[in-house]
């Protein structure tokens, strides 16, 4: 699943996986959504027990926001000039 497929605010579990011959950098495999962070962390949590290295990440996707408001400064930013 690419990122621009991912869902926007699911918490996810992935599984980090070494990267191949023939694609480097790091490799995420989503393992499965969820609708809250607890979720997240306890399928993570169960899914790297026993192992020796951590393998599962819980993470949340957002939108970036950036991109949608078209290189426009963010309300939020635009404090009272003094």
């Amino acid at each position: 699943m690419t990122m621009r497929h991912l869902p926007l605010n699911t918490w996810l579990v992935v599984e980090e996986r070494s990267p191949g011959r023939r694609s480097p950098g790091r490799r995420l495999t989503v393992v499965s959504k969820h609708t809250t962070q607890r979720e997240a962390e306890a399928e993570r949590d169960k899914r790297n027990l026993g192992q020796p290295k951590l393998r599962f990440a819980a993470c949340i996707v957002l939108e970036p926001i950036a991109q949608r408001m078209e290189g426009r400064q963010a309300p939020t930013t635009l404090g009272s000039a003094a």
